[in-house]
């Protein structure tokens, strides 16, 4: 009785709008029975409630201008059935009164010259484009960027078949969020709990860089289910006490790719699925999977990462003892810059020293 009192008295004084976790959840170990009963205290609101659903488009077009490099980007969708006039749906860096705009042709037209494009499809059937243009050192598109340009192109795909499903409009994410998290709570309760304090952390250090309530939610989501795509990992390599060899360690890489595939299946959360899949990169550009550097790398991306490396260094595992929190801060302090983002380590530093307060 005591146990699950102590467990309430968390769940209360650290309700975050997110999710209801201490942020020490540490004291949730005791197996898979525990980690049942500790989903219940886990409140995961769906996209579409929070209202995040309705901007996946317009996060996904920043997001490619921000990824690529490029000055704008937007999404020209038409409609099903025999080919119609294209339309502006969403954009970034582009002039707003282009929006809802209808052209006869995905390219081209005035206000859309684009240097770059990539065919969104849905299924089988092409139902837009995403395109870039003005880029600050007028480069041409290199592989990378082709690869980044398909693959947020995909999540736009993804984010129509939702919308044509009114999964966007009229569904509830939020069994599918939860079953995600309970996935990793019965397969791996280190990882879990992990993943619930990086969340709980990211959020604080999104607030204290005064970020909009989009990125908020978006780096709530993404801190949440982070390494969801460790469930596909065998757990020989993900447990193993020791070092990884290189096999290991290229497979223990492809977690992020996993994790965005996953996360992507889910109404509201193809923004989010990017930022899952780029947690591992780094401003000096010796990240993975794709080498991106500095402010190419989304700031919810760069939140993960530093508030997941804290979250690692902090906690017991059973193979290591957790360090000290002025050792990790030093630590993060020390790869500022290369490893890490020194905005986002100072954010956190400070949220460490006085925890910012979080309405409910």
């Amino acid at each position: 009785m005591a146990g699950w009192l102590g467990i309430s008295l968390l769940a209360y004084f650290f309700v975050l709008p997110l999710l209801s976790v201490s942020a020490r959840s540490d004291r949730l170990a005791g197996g898979p029975r525990r980690e049942r009963a500790a989903m219940s205290q886990v409140r995961v609101p769906s996209p579409q409630r929070v209202g995040y659903a309705g901007v996946v488009l317009d996060r996904l077009a920043q997001h490619t201008r921000t990824v690529l490099g490029f000055e704008k980007a937007w999404i020209l969708v038409n409609a099903p059935g025999p080919r119609g006039p294209w339309a502006a749906v969403a954009g970034a860096g582009t002039d707003p009164d282009l929006i809802g705009r209808r052209v006869a042709t995905p390219a081209g037209a005035a206000g859309f010259a684009s240097i770059a494009s990539a065919t969104v499809l849905v299924g089988a059937e092409e139902r837009g484009a995403l395109c870039v243009a003005g880029a600050h050192d007028h480069h041409s598109p290199e592989r990378r960027d082709r690869e980044l340009l398909d693959e947020v192109a995909g999540l736009v795909g993804a984010t129509l078949g939702h919308h044509a499903g009114h999964q966007l409009s009229l569904g509830d994410s939020e069994p599918e969020i939860r079953a995600l998290v309970k996935a990793l709570a019965e397969a791996d309760g280190d990882t879990y709990r992990h993943s619930l304090e990086v969340a709980a952390t990211a959020r604080e250090v999104a607030v204290r860089l005064e970020l909009g309530g989009a990125d908020i939610v978006e780096v709530e989501l993404a801190a949440l289910v982070h390494d969801v795509g460790k469930l596909r990992v065998p757990a020989s390599v993900l447990h193993k006490p020791g070092r990884l060899d290189p096999q290991e360690r290229q497979l223990m890489r492809l977690h992020p790719e996993w994790g965005a595939e996953m996360v992507a299946r889910v109404p509201g959360l193809e923004a989010v699925a990017l930022i899952v899949h780029l947690h591992h990169e780094r401003p000096d550009g010796q990240g993975y999977p794709y080498g991106l550097s500095g402010d190419q790398i989304p700031m919810a991306s760069r939140i993960v990462s530093a508030c997941g490396a804290y979250g690692v260094m902090t906690k017991r595992w059973p193979h290591r003892d957790a360090i000290e929190i002025d050792a990790a801060v030093s630590e993060l302090r020390r790869h500022a810059g290369t490893q890490f983002d020194p905005d986002v380590v100072e954010a956190l530093a400070a949220c460490l020293q006085q925890p910012v307060p979080i309405a409910a």
